[in-house]
């Protein structure tokens, strides 16, 4: 490559880099809180989420199913099944018609009670946050236009990352030799070479991680304009016999749960239901499966059992491990951009990339204003030449 080539190419990883280092650092710092958004969010709203300890806590679906009776201006969503005896359980809710802005309650861990209602949407406000990091995060708050914007961004930054680790390469003699050295930084070098050093080391030893974060995003955010027809033309689904059930209906939730485990043990699955969902367009009860009983992203996620609450009939199965590859394709991006595919340790390693990314940016910005003077006089002398 010569000079001038190389000198292309700083460029494009300078400006492109410019261009979306305000957008590329919000994200990287709001995605870092994300890790751990329902956590945080419970604690923000404790006054809703926590109760005093009861020494009887009764079956959670039974205690969903006694308000749904006593509630009929409210339609169940889902709900966990496991809660601790000093929480009360959240539910997610559909208001009926005339019913005031509310799309989760609270009961009672006792007793069944309403304890608390809230909208979960973004807001700025203790009860929206969570919703509003979500939101910010993925969309910047407009939508598909939001989306779309955030997946330039992102392509971007990819592209970009790609030229920086190009640009790390020496440009002439020994290249083993001087390529290391791009690998090293020290706390002693001056300001300005640790600011060099930093920017260059960190993009060669998270490359892959950041690679991720970046190929990711860009899957999400033109998931249905790109990625999701190009895994259906290059890994078509197929029909999967569902696993054997006997019908036992009509279902209340509790029952759900009890076919639910019947289904696992019939293949010879050890996970157990983690939450209960009800979807009410198509009257189908259904329970999601993980390994420890909680609604993780571990892996590839949870496996999803519908039945149909009228007859119990076993309808449709969402199970990305066991020859479903169409979905599997599917439900890697989440836990890999999210970090939960293995648990505490990525979703640390996620953390830690969401800092180093916005750390990318600081130094980024510092070189950039550095050597400014040095390309403006550069430019003016090239020019005074050509005179």
């Amino acid at each position: 490559m010569t000079i001038k080539g190389r000198e292309f190419w700083m460029a494009t990883h300078r400006y492109s880099g410019l261009v979306i280092l305000v957008f590329l650092g919000f994200a990287a710092l709001t995605g870092s809180v994300l890790v751990y958004l329902r956590p945080l969010d419970a604690a923000i709203n404790a006054d809703l989420f926590r109760q005093s300890p009861v020494r009887e806590a009764p079956p959670v679906p039974r205690l969903v199913e006694a308000f749904r009776a006593s509630h009929p201006e409210f339609t169940v969503r889902s709900f966990p099944l496991s809660v601790p005896v000093d929480a009360r359980i959240p539910v997610k809710v559909t208001a009926r018609d005339g019913v005031q802005d509310i799309d989760q309650v609270f009961l009672d861990r006792a007793s069944g009670e309403l304890a608390g209602t809230r909208s979960s949407k973004a807001a700025l406000s203790r009860r929206g946050i969570a919703g509003l990091l979500h939101s910010v995060h993925y969309t910047l708050m407009l939508g598909d236009y939001g989306r779309w914007f955030m997946g330039v961004i992102a392509l971007t930054w990819l592209v970009s990352n790609f030229v920086g680790i190009y640009l790390t390469f020496p440009a002439r003699g020994a290249f083993w030799k001087q390529w290391k050295r791009t690998w090293r930084f020290s706390f002693k070098s001056a300001f300005p070479r640790l600011m060099m050093d930093l920017h260059r080391s960190s993009g060669l030893w998270l490359l892959v991680p950041l690679t991720l974060l970046a190929v990711t995003s860009v899957c999400m955010n033109f998931f249905g304009e790109a990625y999701g027809p190009v895994v259906d033309r290059l890994v078509p689904e197929r029909e999967l016999a569902l696993p054997k059930s006997e019908a036992k209906g009509p279902l209340t939730f509790f029952t759900a749960v009890e076919q639910a485990r019947a289904v696992a043990q019939e293949m010879d699955e050890t996970w157990h239901p983690a939450t209960v969902l009800y979807d009410a367009a198509e009257d189908r009860i259904g329970v999601t499966m993980t390994d420890n009983g909680l609604l993780s992203y571990h892996d590839l996620g949870p496996i999803y059992f519908y039945f149909d609450a009228q007859s119990g009939r076993l309808a449709e199965v969402f199970d990305p491990y066991h020859g479903n590859g169409n979905l599997a394709m599917y439900r890697w991006l989440y836990p890999v951009h999210s970090g939960h595919i293995a648990g505490l340790p990525t979703e640390i390693l996620v953390i830690i990339m969401g800092l180093v990314i916005f750390g990318m940016c600081v130094t980024g910005v510092y070189l950039w204003w550095k050597k400014r003077p040095a390309r403006v006089m550069r430019r003016r002398t090239l020019k005074g030449s050509a005179r």
